[in-house]
């Protein structure tokens, strides 16, 4: 079924557009060579495409009138037998003959019968045969496929050649559903290859400042790719491989082709480029992303304009567009952003098709192609800056035993899936690409507050020096009053103790680390005004004499009008925000009765059901301020706590209806 599907959909668009786009070819031969080391030659895509498999030294002759004829070995014969007589009404291919190999003649008669039918009724005029001629006369073998090949060029001068590798291209462009499927858990498994295999191993090496070279990592990657259960993914081995061997780079000496090789250099810690690409059921995809380590202002600021370039880029990439408006888009951010210099930075490409074919070569991402988008073609957007300059100035700003001292030239890569759609494009590889989510700092910060971006607010700002102080210089609070009480007991007990008391320092600061990282990332998200960017803070009421007058010292009361939740702390009412209250359980009661209450807090994820201004006033917090999860109250008197469960419960429905309705508004 799929096999009629896609071959009349190949025969559908060369009857359409046999002058223009096929090079008015009268008919095409499509053949496999015996042996190939390339997965990527269009041959080989073309019979996975149409067959599932591959089938090696075989012709396929498609005619105008839709009759379609294969020549190959007896076995590939009876593997498409169960397809013959299964034509399609409808369909413009109508018949599918089988010719197999003839040793007795050397193939004589099947070579004069495919002649006879790519000729057709030409009455002795010229024929043009379309092929796919990069591949003509390449097969080292003399087979099925060299012999019909031999026929062809020794045929009369009314037989020509053109290629039809484009209109082949253009076909299989288009994605149906099910290739989309694929690709999309193709870069699913690129994604997450990335994510918990190369950010994992480089955030230890930088962590633990180990010696690593390129190649060693690439080499990880590859074999996390060939074997995903070493990430947890349960994924069939036998459906995945590498696209291609990965490529780190660092150290200055940066090369965005696909061809280009993860050498055995040491990896630097400076600006670490990495691009893989997985293949699942043999559908390809592909990932590219950089990472700044204690990076300069200038290294921030150019980031942050291959941002804008990836974005404008993006948006180009609509049904109707033509090929080269995705190349233009970008250049025209530069000239708009003021900056026509960094044109020459661009690669010639920005991009290309991806499918069952890795890269294909007619449907690229340039300042040329004329190639109308399409709703269902996929594409690997690549967009990079190569060959430039750090200044003497930001080299001079950055910490003596930074890398980034050593840079005198650097490159910037992002590279993701892109699936167009009716509407836009979708971007199928997830991870962060934003410059909170890809940087790093290794050194001490204190006398680099100039290099910090304008966007960074004062609580970032405190929660950095909190942290850092922390680490630099532990509070009395963190030191353990038995190492003081047992000086006299031993130096081996001292010891232990003191290595118990760095872990516990040093776990902290790692810590508060990745908090603060998290909070970086929120920072530079961009887009929305400077009041959706901060959590407005809540104030439920002004001071103690605004609270309700009947609230009793250890009665849970529930503020319907003003929102709030009134739990006695030590005999005391303390108010709570219903916003700031997670859920609340009412456990079955025994001799008495419980009620629990969980609040939002920094450090575990709040979940989606959490109000918009309380995530945000949480990650805020979360880098130095304590907070309550849960707090638990006893009663012999079960009415009370019941009460206060159902009336908690419908503020929490009410509160959520409200916001859900104000978004909706906006």
């Amino acid at each position: 079924e799929k096999f009629y599907e896609r071959l009349n959909k190949i025969h559908a668009h060369f009857l359409k557009h046999r002058e223009q786009i096929w090079n008015g070819a009268n008919c095409i031969t499509l053949n496999r060579a015996s042996s190939s080391d390339d997965d990527y030659r269009k041959s080989n895509v073309l019979h996975l495409y149409l067959f599932g498999y591959e089938l090696p030294d075989t012709v396929l002759l498609l005619t105008k009138d839709g009759k379609c004829t294969v020549l190959g070995t007896k076995k590939k014969c009876e593997f498409l037998e169960q397809a013959m007589g299964k034509e399609p009404k409808g369909g413009s291919v109508n018949k599918l003959e089988l010719l197999v190999k003839s040793k007795a003649d050397n193939n004589a008669n099947n070579f004069e019968t495919l002649l006879k039918l790519a000729r057709g009724e030409s009455n002795g005029e010229a024929v043009k045969i379309g092929l796919i001629k990069k591949e003509f006369k390449t097969d080292p073998k003399d087979g099925v496929v060299m012999g019909w090949e031999k026929k062809i060029e020794e045929a009369d001068s009314n037989l020509e050649v053109v290629d039809c590798t484009h209109g082949l291209s253009m076909v299989m462009a288009v994605k149906e559903k099910y290739e989309l499927d694929l690709i999309k858990k193709s870069s699913v498994l690129s994604n997450k290859v990335l994510k918990h295999s190369f950010i994992k191993d480089i955030e230890d090496v930088i962590e633990n400042n180990k010696t690593t070279t390129h190649e060693a990592i690439a080499e990880q990657i590859n074999d996390v790719i060939e074997d995903p259960s070493k990430i947890n993914l349960k994924v069939p081995q036998d459906l995945v491989q590498s696209c291609y061997f990965p490529i780190i780079q660092s150290g200055g000496d940066y090369d965005f082709k696909v061809s280009a090789t993860s050498n055995s250099e040491n990896v630097k810690f400076d600006i670490i480029t990495v691009m893989l690409g997985s293949r699942y059921s043999n559908y390809c995809s592909n990932i590219g992303r950089t990472l700044l380590i204690d990076p300069p202002k200038q290294v921030q600021q150019m980031y942050d304009t291959l941002l804008g370039v990836h974005d404008a880029a993006l948006k180009a990439m609509v049904p109707g567009k033509p090929l080269k408006a995705v190349y233009a888009a970008a250049v025209k951010y530069l000239t708009d952003e003021g900056k026509d210099n960094l044109v020459s930075s661009l690669p010639k490409s920005l991009g290309f098709s991806v499918g069952l074919d890795f890269r294909d070569g007619n449907l690229l991402l340039n300042s040329k192609s004329t190639v109308p988008i399409k709703a269902g073609m996929v594409f690997n957007l690549a967009v990079s800056f190569s060959g430039l300059t750090l200044s003497g100035s930001a080299r001079a700003s950055a910490n003596d035993e930074s890398a980034v001292k050593n840079l005198s030239q650097y490159g910037l890569v992002i590279a993701d899936m892109i699936a167009v759609t009716d509407k836009n494009a979708d971007i199928m590889t997830k991870f962060g690409r934003d410059r909170g989510d890809i940087s790093y700092s290794m050194l001490d910060e204190s006398g680099d507050d100039d290099e910090e971006s304008d966007e960074d607010d004062a609580d970032r700002k405190l929660a950095k020096k909190i942290a850092k102080q922390e680490a630099d210089e532990p509070s009395g609070g963190r030191k353990s009053s038995r190492l003081a009480a047992n000086a006299a007991s031993g130096a081996v007990d001292v010891e232990g103790v003191a290595e118990r008391e760095r872990k516990q320092i040093e776990l902290m600061a790692r810590k508060n680390e990745e908090r603060l990282r998290e909070l970086a990332r929120s920072s530079r998200k961009k887009g929305g005004d400077e009041k959706s960017k901060k959590g407005e803070e809540i104030e439920a009421y002004k001071s103690t004499k605004t609270l309700p007058d009947n609230v009793l010292p250890n009665q849970v009361k529930v503020d319907m009008a003003n929102q709030c939740v009134i739990l006695p702390i030590c005999g005391n009412p303390v108010p709570f925000h219903i916003s700031t209250i997670k859920n609340v359980v009412l456990p079955d009661p025994d001799n008495a009765a419980y009620l629990r209450i969980n609040f939002y807090t920094g450090g575990m994820a709040v979940g989606k059901d959490c109000p918009e201004n309380t995530a945000k006033l949480v990650q805020k917090y979360a880098p130095y301020a304590t907070f309550i999860r849960e707090m638990t109250f006893r009663s012999l008197d079960s009415h009370s706590l019941t009460t206060a469960f159902r009336q908690i419960s419908e503020l929490r429905k009410r509160a959520r209806m409200k916001e859900i309705e104000e978004k909706e508004e906006a």
